[in-house]
C-alpha cells in the first residue's frame, strides 16, 4: 500500500521544475541615463540592469511608439526584440517585466505588450488591436520564441510553460 503512494510522490518530485523560478523588474523604477547634449529635446533612453549582471532591458521611443529590448553586456550582437509577429504600428508594455530564471540565471523573458492601430493623425495609439505575452529565450536559448493572448485562459501559466519547455532539454 505505501509503494502504490511512493511511486506517484517520487514522479512528481522528478517533474517539479523546482531549480525554475521569477525575477521582476519594475520598469517604472528604473533609472534613465543621462545624455550629454539632451538639447535636440529626444527622449532618454530607459535601463534596467537584468538579474544576473549580464543583461539590460532598454525602452526608447520614438514619435508615436515605445520599443523595448535585451542585450547582453558581454555581447552586444545579441539582442532580443520584445515585439509581438503581430502587426503592431504602436506598442505599449506592461509596467513589468518577467525573467524566467534556472538556477538563479536568465534564460527567458515574458513581457506584456498591447498593440494599437495608428489613431486618424497618425500621431498614437489608436483602436486596440490585441494584447499579448511576449515570450523569448535569452542566450544559448533563442529558440525559446512564443506570444500567448491574453485573453487566453491562464495566459501567464501558458507563457511560462513556454520558457519552461526550453531549460529542461538542456
Amino acid at each position: 500500500m505505501h509503494a502504490a503512494l511512493i511511486l506517484p510522490a517520487l514522479l512528481l518530485l522528478h517533474t517539479a521544475p523546482a531549480d525554475l523560478s521569477s525575477e521582476y523588474t519594475d520598469v517604472e523604477k528604473c533609472p534613465r541615463q543621462a545624455e550629454e547634449d539632451d538639447s535636440e529635446g529626444g527622449d532618454i533612453p530607459l535601463q534596467c540592469d537584468g538579474p544576473g549582471g549580464d543583461y539590460v532591458l532598454t525602452e526608447f521611443y520614438s514619435a508615436y511608439d515605445i520599443q523595448r529590448q535585451i542585450t547582453s553586456k558581454s555581447d552586444s550582437r545579441f539582442t532580443v526584440e520584445l515585439r509581438p509577429k503581430a502587426q503592431c504600428p504602436v506598442s505599449r508594455f506592461g509596467p513589468k517585466l518577467e525573467w524566467r530564471m534556472k538556477d538563479g540565471k536568465p534564460f527567458a523573458v515574458i513581457q506584456r505588450v498591447t498593440c494599437f492601430a495608428l489613431n486618424k493623425e497618425e500621431s498614437g495609439p489608436g483602436k486596440k488591436l490585441g494584447e499579448y505575452l511576449i515570450v523569448r529565450g535569452l542566450k544559448g536559448f533563442e529558440s525559446i520564441s512564443g506570444e500567448v493572448s491574453t485573453k487566453t485562459k491562464d495566459a501567464n501559466t501558458k507563457a511560462r510553460a513556454i520558457a519552461d519547455a526550453a531549460p529542461s532539454k538542456r
